[in-house]
């Protein structure tokens, strides 16, 4: 029964998401975030299936962490099962270094950007197995860290993650589940003894869940995230509309919000707008708190500029201003391939036909915009937001700027020596603002964006 309960429910997701407008233009296919555990192996094994009914691409991806002296071995042993079942499948490892402290929370944040990286190369949705005592834990630990109610939806099952769509199908299906669809399908899976450590919260979390007078609590645990998240829709809904008549976003490098119309509105709602707007032009992973917003509120009131979320905040009597903070160290720097698309500085998506590295224009570069007749159109730009500009240094030589000419979701890009005045334009570089992160009911900054 778990089988073709398992089945069902990715079934639904997958069709319901391709009769959407979130199944976005050009994808072609699904991969699976596989760690070798019973959670993602069941979902790697069902899902390869569906998908070959209905005709997807289809791959399970493996991510090294490294943080194990095991995992290197752990990841090639999971690439090897899935292959053996005629799946087709890869490695990606995390070459960066670990912190110190904090490794958890590290390692998911290198794996969500590998993942996002390579959905992007393979137009591709990403699926994980995230299931119903996975919500139960997640939602545990928001309540003690006393989040709000959008906070306490939890895992969605749907959400767009830097332009990427990711899927979790498996949230109504308890961990038991999961184990007995690898024991149909004669799997054997890996134990992570992290799962199990008391030095994380969430292992802790976890065994607190799991003895035998706590069996309600996560029944009643889930219930609150499943009305906290249709909660969190309407108010995302309420809030798109407010967005979109009193703010005017420029990108994701500035927003503008109606000081009026802003004051008339209690602090509890003020805050919430703060929120979404540092969130999209600051593009800080986790939302700022109502302490941190709170200060930001009482500067603002006395007229006194602030720095919070990467983004500087300043308002006079007619708007409230949150613009990208320049010049915070390091400055990023990508290098690129041709025919690839990358994110990049946290608010970009680059598209290539050239072989280069990605820099930010720089105040430098922004003070010689008249050279082209291209930039004229940012008359209203400020110098902050000119340097944040993308710029792709080519191996030939050559500087590649976007010309900000919107083509759906694109913008086309031309070439430019700093010698030429005017250069004809070319196609060897596009780049587009990046969407906003969010649940199913996603606020588009391109709503109202100029």
């Amino acid at each position: 029964m778990s089988v073709a309960a398992a089945k069902n429910s990715l079934t639904n997701h997958l069709d319901g998401l391709r009769q959407s407008d979130l199944w976005l233009e050009g994808y072609s296919g699904v991969i699976v975030a596989v760690s070798g555990g019973p959670d993602s192996l069941a979902l790697a094994f069902v899902a390869a299936e569906i998908c070959v009914e209905k005709k997807i691409n289809f791959e399970a991806v493996v991510v090294d962490h490294g943080l194990r002296s095991e995992a290197t071995g752990e990841a090639s042993q999971v690439v090897e099962t899935l292959k053996s079942r005629g799946i087709r499948s890869c490695c990606l490892r995390i070459t960066a270094p670990p912190p110190s402290s904090g490794k958890q929370a590290w390692a998911r944040e290198q794996r969500m950007q590998l993942l996002c990286d390579y959905a992007r190369q393979t137009a591709s949705a990403v699926l994980f197995a995230h299931h119903y005592d996975d919500q139960a834990e997640t939602v545990a630990m928001r309540l003690a860290r006393g989040s709000a109610v959008m906070g306490l939806s939890a895992i969605a099952a749907v959400r767009i993650y830097q332009g990427v769509l990711f899927v979790r199908p498996f949230l109504g299906l308890r961990k038991f589940d999961l184990i007995t669809v690898c024991k149909a399908y004669k799997a054997e899976y890996i134990t992570d003894p992290s799962n199990t450590d008391r030095v994380f919260e969430r292992a802790r979390v976890r065994a607190w869940l799991q003895q035998s007078d706590q069996r309600l609590l996560k029944q009643q645990l889930v219930q609150l995230s499943s009305l906290s998240a249709q909660l969190s829709e309407r108010l995302a809904d309420t809030l798109a509309e407010w967005c979109a008549e009193h703010i005017v976003f420029t990108l994701r490098l500035r927003a503008q919000i109606n000081f009026v119309t802003f004051s008339e509105l209690n602090g509890a709602k003020q805050n919430l707008i703060l929120r979404h707007c540092l969130a999209v032009i600051g593009g800080q992973p986790y939302p700022l708190s109502d302490n941190r917003l709170d200060q930001v509120r009482v500067r603002l009131a006395t007229g006194v500029r602030s720095t919070a979320g990467d983004c500087l905040v300043q308002g006079n009597a007619e708007r409230i201003t949150i613009m990208a903070e320049f010049g915070r160290m390091p400055e990023p720097e990508l290098t690129v391939q041709a025919g690839r698309i990358y994110r990049f500085d946290k608010r970009w998506l680059i598209r290539t036909t050239k072989d280069g590295v990605i820099r930010r224009l720089g105040p430098a570069g922004w003070a010689k915009r008249s050279q082209s007749s291209n930039f004229q159109s940012l008359s209203d730009w400020t110098a902050r937001m000119g340097a944040m500009i993308p710029v792709l240094h080519g191996l030939d030589g050559r500087r590649y700027c976007p010309h900000f000419i919107k083509r759906r979701l694109f913008y086309s890009g031309f070439a430019f020596n700093p010698a030429q005045q005017d250069p004809a334009p070319t196609r060897a570089f596009c780049a587009s603002s990046l969407p906003v992160d969010g649940p199913c009911a996603v606020i588009k900054t391109d709503i109202n964006d100029r």
